[in-house]
């Protein structure tokens, strides 16, 4: 039997897909974003908000990291000594390789946080934490929204991924409002675009 958490993400995932083909169609068509009514969180006077919702957030970085380096004073035997010396070499490698592990490019600061988009930026509630991502500093879009994902990378500043039932609807939203019309047609959006011109009743999700 399914339990009710995994039917209730599979209607979460559901909704989202449906939410943004809805979207896509209707940008497609030649509608545009509607604007949210004003909320408590304050925006620039010129500013629009268009999408509110808790997103799965993260960010690719590398860091630096220490390790302890062992050292063991010996005393016995040659063979003895041999041996300790090989152990400690074994375990100051061995951590070193963590530490470099960990401070590796990486995926980090996996959170569930509330997010705003407006017609400038993405609004990323993080830690407590209002963090702003500038749609003029973006570069590129990509992704896979048929696995609820995609990654904005910037000028200036670390790679951004959100993921979770309503990243397909951020996808399309955001590509509209950094490329202008010609957005919809960007590959991480194709499984949308497939979607809406296949369709003839209910959305049906994409590949597992």
């Amino acid at each position: 039997m399914r339990r009710k958490t995994d039917d209730g993400q599979h209607t979460a995932l559901r909704e989202g897909w449906d939410s943004a083909c809805r979207l896509y169609g209707y940008l497609d068509a030649g509608g545009d974003l509607t604007g949210l009514p004003p909320g408590a969180v304050r925006l620039n006077p010129d500013e629009v908000a268009y999408g509110d919702a808790l997103l799965g957030y993260a960010r690719f970085y590398g860091t630096t990291a220490t390790y302890q380096q062992s050292s063991t004073l010996l005393l016995g035997s040659a063979t003895f000594v041999a041996a300790g010396l090989a152990a400690n070499a074994i375990a100051n490698s061995s951590a070193r390789q963590r530490a470099q592990a960990q401070a590796a490019h990486q995926w980090r600061d996996h959170a569930t946080v509330r997010t705003i988009l407006t017609s400038q930026r993405l609004l990323c509630d993080y830690r407590g934490q209002w963090l702003s991502f500038w749609h003029t500093g973006v570069v590129e879009l990509q992704g896979d929204v048929a696995q609820w994902l995609f990654v904005l990378r910037y000028e200036v500043g670390d790679p951004l991924m959100l993921h979770g039932p309503a990243a397909p609807w951020f996808a399309v939203s955001v590509a509209r409002l950094v490329y202008g019309r010609g957005g919809l047609q960007l590959p991480a959006l194709a499984p949308l675009a497939r979607a809406v011109a296949a369709a003839t009743g209910p959305r049906a999700l994409p590949p597992a």
